[in-house]
């Protein structure tokens, strides 16, 4: 009987604490993003292959910043078919049908899911990471 107690108080106090605003610190949260870093990508395409280090480093400098990483793979139908449901989620369908090449990142604004950029595997590491910060 004491452990159903301590269980009930301790869901209380996650409550009370998720309820004031205090979810993230908890981690129930995610900061939502100001930017997507959408990279269409397939297993086939050379482009997507040289892509994937440099979105990688990308990700590991901007650790913490309001930016979300987003692959659309178009390497199967499973995969095709993952990547529209992703895209119905996030509002990115328009981003998705516009652009039917692979190994290129299309940066989007978060709220209004206008294009910002796209990077490419011919921009060096550091303006790939100007052009994010830019947009951020």
């Amino acid at each position: 009987m004491k452990n159903v107690k301590k269980v009930i108080n301790l869901t209380l106090v996650l409550i009370f604490l998720t309820g004031l605003g205090f979810s993230n610190v908890l981690g129930q949260e995610k900061e939502s993003p100001t930017l997507y870093a959408v990279m269409f990508y397939a297993d086939n395409c050379g482009e997507s292959k040289l892509m994937v280090p440099k979105v990688k480093d990308l990700q590991n400098e901007l650790e913490g910043e309001k930016v979300e990483f987003v692959k659309f793979d178009f390497s199967t139908n499973e995969s095709k078919e993952k990547t529209q449901v992703l895209a119905n989620k996030l509002g990115l369908n328009n981003v998705l049908e516009s652009n039917q090449g692979t190994g290129v990142v299309v940066l989007v604004d978060a709220k209004s899911k206008e294009e910002k950029a796209i990077l490419t595997t011919k921009q060096s590491f550091d303006d790939m990471l100007a052009i994010i910060i830019k947009n951020l």
